[in-house]
């Protein structure tokens, strides 16, 4: 008798072959979420990066805004009209 190719699996072919197919689904769900997870962490430390350096700027110009020693004893004996100037 020539067997069939269309042959019938038994349930526990089906079984093993099922779960193959979900062991290979967690495999690319689990490659996926590394992706992921890296890229969050990325993206975090940029954004960290970022408001770390807006924070050291904001510092900065406020230093060069400030008066230095030497003026501010000049504009303490000046009226408020020459202070402007």
């Amino acid at each position: 008798m020539i067997p069939n190719e269309t042959q019938e699996t038994n349930p526990e072919q089906l079984l093993k072959l099922l779960e193959m197919q979900v062991a290979m689904a967690r495999e690319r769900r689990a490659a996926r979420e590394a992706g992921r997870s890296h890229a969050g962490k990325v993206g975090l430390f940029i954004i960290v990066a970022g408001a770390a350096f807006a924070l050291w700027m904001l510092t900065v110009l406020l230093d060069q805004m400030r008066p230095q020693h030497g003026e501010r004893k000049e504009n303490a004996s000046a009226s408020p009209a020459e202070r402007v100037r």
